[in-house]
């Protein structure tokens, strides 16, 4: 087991660890976060430049939104192809005792929560920004989708965090 440091609570909190890291964890995720970090910065310039191209050949709208989206998706192929890998080399699992079984399992429940209102509010931040630089008027209609779009995204991540860090807790024998 490793010294409990503010990076360790990181990853916990990150990745959904419910227990303390050992050392395989730690060093499996570092090698983890290496290689994602690598594929970022190796395909965030080419889709840069490919934003540059569209600025040119099309609009800078275009471009724009072209950088956003692409920028976007990688991170999320990136973090997802992450998770898949960990999950399959078991370097999420968390092993408790039977008695500890119920509060790493309210654990699982509080941090998909605390995901989900935090994609929602920064999702809302992020629509309210967009709806503001297109000077679109603010009615019932764009109301109502920036609020139902805010809190679809935090119940679809909190659902995520939440399963993912349940799935991961796995009862020991003893």
């Amino acid at each position: 087991m490793t010294k409990k440091t503010f990076r360790n609570r990181l990853l916990e909190l990150s990745y959904g660890i419910t227990g303390p890291i050992d050392e395989y964890q730690e060093r499996e995720l570092d090698r983890l976060g290496n290689s994602g970090y690598l594929l970022l910065t190796l395909f965030a310039p080419f889709l840069l430049f490919a934003s540059v191209i569209i600025a040119i050949v099309a609009s800078y709208k275009v471009a724009f939104w072209f950088a956003i989206v692409s920028l976007f998706a990688l991170f999320i192929i990136v973090s997802w192809s992450f998770y898949i890998i960990a999950i399959r080399q078991r370097v999420l699992v968390n092993e408790v005792r039977p008695s500890d079984l119920k509060a790493k399992q309210k654990i699982a429940i509080r941090r998909g929560i605390i995901t989900g209102i935090i994609f929602a509010v920064i999702e809302f931040i992020a629509q309210v920004i967009i709806y503001q630089s297109y000077d679109i008027k603010w009615g019932v209609m764009p109301g109502v989708i920036v609020i139902l779009g805010s809190v679809l995204l935090g119940i679809f991540a909190g659902l995520l965090t939440g399963i993912i860090t349940w799935k991961n807790i796995k009862k020991t024998n003893g």
